[in-house]
């Protein structure tokens, strides 16, 4: 909550951007109705947090219950013009020619604070369905008007395991597409706050999915503003080659969980709140995935007073898929920040790994039990927890782990992001083009043989 407090400005200029678009964009008429439904009910809860408490304080009872009967009657009405189900779906029938796998993959999508659902419906889900060739679910975050929605992304970073309508729909679509054996990938992307009932269905999902089940799960996340992102990377063991040989000849775990990108401007406020300030300032928090990290360039406005601030879902996919993408910025032959090479940042992949270890060697030295906990970055194995016989065996994963990280960061150090990202593999049209010995991305090795980029 204080993180969020000192980042209000940041975050209000950031929304401001979201709704408005940048100078010279379009205007549909859903756009004009949702910017004068958001207006309205940012004006009457604003009133009401600034208000109530002097009118309790002052007004007679009976006067002050009717005043609060008339702003909820007023807010629930404003907000059923912008809310709807939960669930969406987008065919993309009449768009493209589907391809003859469409329909043996599933993809979702979680929207973020501030998006409608005849905006989700009518604009996203159609402009993913086209980009990516498949048949989009979208699930819609209900939107209570800026001061409440964010009010709720604060209680659902301080509680990931929070259940709202967007992670009980989202836990229903994936528990049902994962058990479904003939759904050979199921792919999730999630939009800014959208990561948080992301998180929510991934616990659950943890409790009752088989962890081999989940590893057809991926997972793409733009500015992710979750605080921790913890996901199951399996519990099982591989047997060890060598009957009687060394522990740590062995492989730490078998790698059965999901795949996890993270996508990050780094003057997204969202990602600033979430991500970025998970990987790069909180080594201790859980936090699996690849992360790349996007340095923008733009030009100033306002008299160079003032920064674009990048993280409305048109951003993201124009600065990764631009020749796919119908917007002005999309001109023909643009290279997409895919194609350029990344510089790895080893020193923060290694910083988390001896961070987990550290927490471990504290947890064995408490007296309070504890769950066994992973390895922050997902490089490292799952610690075990027994507490006279693992203390041993704990440590070595976590040099292994760290190990696993230096020999990630090699592997990917000097790639270009197209080679690592697996998102790029599903975008038509996307040709990439070979830029020679140019670094603009930097790169924060933190997950698995993925990467992040900054």
């Amino acid at each position: 909550m204080r993180r969020m407090w000192a980042m209000s400005s940041e975050l209000a200029l950031g929304l401001q951007w979201s709704m408005t678009g940048r100078r010279g964009d379009k205007w549909t008429w859903i756009q004009v109705r949702d910017l004068s439904l958001q207006l309205a009910l940012t004006l009457v809860e604003l009133a009401m947090i600034i208000m109530t408490i002097p009118l309790w304080l002052t007004m007679p009872g009976l006067l002050f219950a009717t005043w609060i009967a008339g702003c909820v009657a007023i807010v629930h009405g404003l907000t059923w013009a912008l809310n709807g189900d939960s669930v969406v779906t987008c065919d993309g029938s009449g768009s493209w020619t589907m391809e003859n796998e469409a329909e043996e993959e599933r993809w979702i999508f979680v929207g973020g604070i501030g998006t409608s659902k005849s905006h989700l419906a009518n604009h996203t889900l159609p402009l993913l369905a086209r980009l990516f060739t498949h048949p989009m679910i979208g699930i819609h975050s209900r939107s209570y008007g800026i001061p409440f929605d964010l009010l709720l992304v604060a209680l659902q970073r301080a509680m990931p395991s929070f259940q709202t309508r967007a992670s009980r729909a989202l836990y229903r679509e994936l528990r049902a597409a994962l058990l479904d054996c003939t759904l050979p990938r199921v792919a999730v992307i999630a939009h800014t706050t959208g990561s948080l009932p992301l998180v929510a269905a991934l616990t659950r999902l943890s409790a009752d999915i088989q962890p081999e089940k989940l590893s057809k799960l991926e997972i793409y996340t733009f500015g992710c503003a979750a605080r921790e992102f913890a996901a199951p990377l399996g519990e099982t063991k591989k047997p060890s080659p060598v009957v009687g040989g060394p522990r740590y000849d062995e492989p730490v775990v078998e790698e059965r969980g999901p795949h996890i990108e993270h996508f990050a401007f780094s003057n997204d406020p969202f990602a600033k709140l979430g991500v970025l300030h998970a990987v790069n300032r909180d080594h201790e928090a859980r936090f699996c995935g690849g992360v790349f990290v996007i340095n923008p360039k733009h030009k100033s406005f306002a008299g160079g007073l003032k920064e674009a601030q990048e993280c409305r879902l048109n951003d993201y996919l124009t600065a990764l898929f631009p020749n796919s993408m119908p917007t002005a910025d999309s001109a023909p032959g643009r290279s997409s920040i895919l194609d350029y090479v990344m510089s790895i940042d080893r020193e923060t992949a290694e910083k988390r790994e001896l961070a987990a270890m550290a927490a471990y060697a504290e947890a064995k030295a408490s007296t309070r039990k504890e769950n066994r906990r992973r390895s922050w970055t997902g490089l490292g194995a799952t610690v075990g927890y027994d507490i006279a016989s693992n203390l041993k065996n704990g440590v070595m994963d976590g040099v292994v782990g760290l190990e696993m990280a230096r020999r990630g960061c090699r592997e990917c150090d000097g790639h270009r992001g197209r080679e690592v990202s697996r998102l790029a593999d599903y975008v038509r049209n996307n040709m990439g083009l070979i830029i020679e010995k140019e670094v603009v991305v930097d790169a924060l090795g933190l997950a698995g043989n993925k990467v992040a980029l900054k």
